[in-house]
């Protein structure tokens, strides 16, 4: 690992900390989820994780294969409910759930006048419904473990922001979900807060258009930083840890200031 390294930079977890420990994480085939999957395992965590897709399942498992933990995966379509509860199950069964992260998601930039029905229920099934489904299934392994659940947020989404009308009201249907929720089963142990994360680039802000609205991005944020995927995973794995016991119903923003400066919010649709 090359000195400023991201992982080497932000990593203050001691090493073996999730020896014994299991976990789920959707969305886990790229960006966050693989890294928060990488964090896991080499914490010597038992982590399933989930994803559409095969191959980027696969990459993330042969990334991982050497160090601590186990990493096992299944493809499933979060919003097929059915499925998911299985998914659920059968990593509860397998390993147990001390963790469960809740990753998966995705929206498309438009105006609100320009979205239709089939694209409003898309979002909202993908960003809340289905964690609703994955949080309820995991309940009873989370309680016999006293677990921790993770939902995956934005910057700013109490703020609401042009152009993700849809996926603002998904997610800020999450972070009441999750305070409903850190209240309804703290006698079980259970705690649960969302992240916020920042702008963190992946391989899809590559293009020219893409790379035009990152540097907007970045320019938006007080501290002109973007977030990185291993500063996202080392929170997360934090919040599952000792040292986070009395940490529930919080939205945690990680995004250099981004949520109280000019921020997503106010980047055009356009």
């Amino acid at each position: 690992m090359k000195d400023g390294d991201p992982q080497e930079t932000v990593s203050v977890l001691k090493d073996g900390l999730f020896k014994g420990k299991g976990a789920v994480v959707s969305g886990a085939g790229t960006g966050i989820g693989r890294g928060i999957v990488t964090r896991l395992v080499g914490l010597g965590m038992d982590v399933t994780g989930l994803g559409r897709r095969e191959e980027p399942l696969a990459e993330t498992a042969e990334a991982v294969k050497e160090m601590p933990g186990s990493f096992r995966y299944q493809s499933c379509n979060v919003r097929d409910i059915e499925a998911l509860e299985a998914a659920i199950e059968e990593a509860g069964e397998t390993h147990g759930i001390d963790l469960l992260v809740n990753n998966a998601g995705g929206q498309f930039f438009a105006p609100a006048t320009e979205i239709s029905r089939r694209g409003w229920d898309a979002v909202i099934d993908l960003n809340l419904s289905a964690i609703f489904t994955a949080t309820k299934a995991a309940y009873p392994y989370l309680k016999s473990r006293r677990g921790a659940v993770v939902n995956m947020s934005l910057s700013g989404v109490e703020r609401g922001s042009m152009g993700l009308a849809h996926s603002i009201a998904a997610r800020s249907g999450v972070l009441g979900m999750t305070r409903s929720l850190a209240l309804e089963w703290a006698g079980d142990g259970i705690r649960l807060n969302c992240l916020g994360p920042g702008t963190v680039v992946t391989s899809g802000l590559s293009d020219e258009a893409a790379r035009a609205l990152l540097d907007g991005l970045l320019a938006a944020t007080p501290m002109h930083c973007e977030t990185s995927v291993e500063e996202v995973a080392e929170l997360t794995a934090f919040l599952a840890s000792p040292a986070g016991r009395l940490m529930t119903g919080q939205l945690i923003q990680i995004d250099g200031g981004a949520h109280i400066g000019a921020g997503l919010h106010m980047i055009g649709a356009a």
